[in-house]
């Protein structure tokens, strides 16, 4: 029997017969197990006992924390006769119980249980923790060690099938918990077995033990299980999702001669379910978007696969899915300052989220890291990505953010006189205002913001400024002469059939009129 401490595995593969009809393999099991079989932890409570179901031991109960020679007790601890027993060994347990004995003069059973269900040619794994009670003060320091026979019988309790020893467990300062294994394989046609735990030691002062965690279950090849990277687990984001990899389940052959597969899915860790139609070594995962473990049901025979007792596990693969951060909230686009050459773009994210500045929307070149703020002196769309700074996950999408560059205002305009003041067309940027520059001062009078002057002078010339109502306000200046009024007057010199028009200072080009219109057929050039 090879012991294996509380902190450190040893793996020693050795075989040996125990007879013609079976073998029986010392140590543990070197791959990997299935789930327990069959699971003895005595219970939890601060009470001893209750006594175990009768054939199960061949020593007698006692209701207290003190038994005597070739009696036991379950109690969650003891510290009679100068033992040491603070706890159990069952991890996580409240108060859990151990099986305490005292060991007997006499070789006798300290456990017995039957174990039935198992499948043929399968190996098992029997174990068990154990620990020497007694402290290495006790007994003068010259307290008989501990020895345990573990042995595996056939169902009818007539042919061992295989044993070993744990060999001398001695007292120590601080008594600690140790285990023990034994591995062996059915036979054809053997699905029953019995298991027993013997009083190996010799009687006297000392011999005093507990026993815990006594685990009966199945054994296989040591299976990892690996990517297409060959790593054995994987962490992404939620921006790397939906995500795809294929999986390998790749035994090491020192226990099964072939190898069937079920691989199972679990996302709590806690439930496993069979991944429907995949039975091959590969897996291929795809559409994976929460943080799923994958592992492989494994056994020798297609049809132990169904039979829980009769499998093993890979090694679980594991796919952790991370939190990306919520995309950047855009403080807006940014139109280049009027006269400067750059433009400032600006995002908000919470606390423990920094940002990075793309030029594109993926991939991409990294303009800057860690900043909120980009300043940037030409136009275009400019892109931030959020990061997690505790994980490194970074947002699903980019945030785009544009930088306007303002084209120059257009402030022309053209005049058209009239004999009052004149009448503006813009022609460049609309929804700007109008004013004398100079202002004349003569009572003319200009709309701020048609442009149209009234009530101008004559033959004055009007200066006019424009200026344009947008973010980069451009201006111009135009003039206007208001036209002079025309000179009217003219004279008659009377002929014998009607009259000449004499008009030497008025303005030519005007038109002449009857007012009022003669009916005596009189007509007028």
């Amino acid at each position: 029997m090879i012991k294996l401490s509380h902190a450190k595995y040893l793996i020693l593969a050795c075989f040996i017969f125990l007879s013609k009809y079976s073998n029986a393999q010392l140590g543990f099991c070197q791959g990997n197990s299935g789930a327990p079989i069959f699971e003895e932890t005595f219970g939890t409570g601060l009470s001893n006992g209750p006594p175990l179901p009768v054939g199960t031991t061949t020593y007698g109960y006692w209701g207290q924390s003190n038994p005597q020679d070739g009696q036991y007790t379950l109690a969650s601890s003891t510290f009679l006769f100068g033992w040491n027993l603070p706890s159990d060994h069952t991890p996580g347990d409240t108060n859990g119980k151990a099986l305490i004995v005292n060991a007997s003069t006499t070789p006798g059973e300290f456990y017995k249980t039957n174990i039935t269900g198992l499948c043929e040619n399968t190996t098992y794994e029997f174990s068990s923790w154990l620990i020497n009670i007694l402290p290495l003060s006790g007994c003068g320091g010259n307290g008989i060690p501990v020895n345990v026979k573990f042995e595996i019988w056939d169902i009818t309790d007539s042919n061992l099938l295989a044993s070993g020893d744990t060999g001398n467990i001695f007292s120590s300062v601080t008594p600690a918990w140790e285990q023990y294994g034994l591995v062996f394989q059915t036979l054809s046609g053997q699905t029953s077995v019995i298991l027993k735990m013997k009083n190996n030691g010799v009687g006297g002062c000392g011999n005093d033990l507990a026993i815990d965690d006594i685990v009966f279950k199945s054994c296989g090849d040591l299976i990892i299980t690996e990517d297409s990277s060959g790593n054995n687990s994987e962490t992404i984001c939620t921006s790397e999702t939906p995500y795809s990899e294929i999986i390998t389940a790749i035994p090491d052959n020192t226990v099964f001669n072939s190898h069937f597969y079920q691989w199972q899915s679990t996302t709590d860790g806690v439930n496993w379910f069979d991944i429907s139609g995949e039975t091959n070594e590969d897996l291929s995962i795809t559409g994976l978007t929460v943080t799923t473990s994958f592992r492989a049901k494994v056994a020798e025979f297609a049809s132990n696969l169904t039979n829980l007792d009769c499998i093993t596990y890979s090694d679980i693969y594991d796919i952790q899915v991370l939190q990306s951060p919520s995309v950047p909230v855009s403080g807006g686009d940014v139109d280049f300052g009027c006269g400067l050459n750059n433009a400032t773009l600006e995002v908000s994210v919470p606390t423990g989220i920094s940002v990075d500045w793309y030029d594109a929307p993926n991939n991409g070149m990294l303009l800057q890291s860690s900043s909120n703020v980009l300043t940037v002196t030409s136009q275009g769309t400019y892109f931030a990505e959020a990061v997690n700074l505790s994980n490194g996950c970074v947002s699903v999408t980019r945030i785009a953010v544009n930088a306007n560059l303002i084209p120059p205002e257009d402030a022309s305009f053209t005049f058209d006189a009239n004999c009052n003041g004149a009448t503006a067309n813009i022609t460049g940027d609309i929804g700007g205002s109008f004013i004398f520059n100079p202002d004349l001062g003569d009572g003319a009078i200009i709309n701020n913001t048609t442009g149209e002057i009234t009530n101008g002078v004559p033959g004055s010339t009007y200066f006019v400024e424009y200026t344009t109502g947008g973010a980069c306000p451009e201006s111009s200046i135009q003039n206007v002469t208001v036209l002079d009024i025309d000179d009217s007057s003219f004279t008659v010199t009377v002929t014998c059939d009607g009259a000449l028009v004499d008009q030497p200072l008025a303005t030519p080009g005007g038109l002449f009129t009857f007012n009022p219109a003669p009916t005596d057929g009189a007509t007028i050039d």
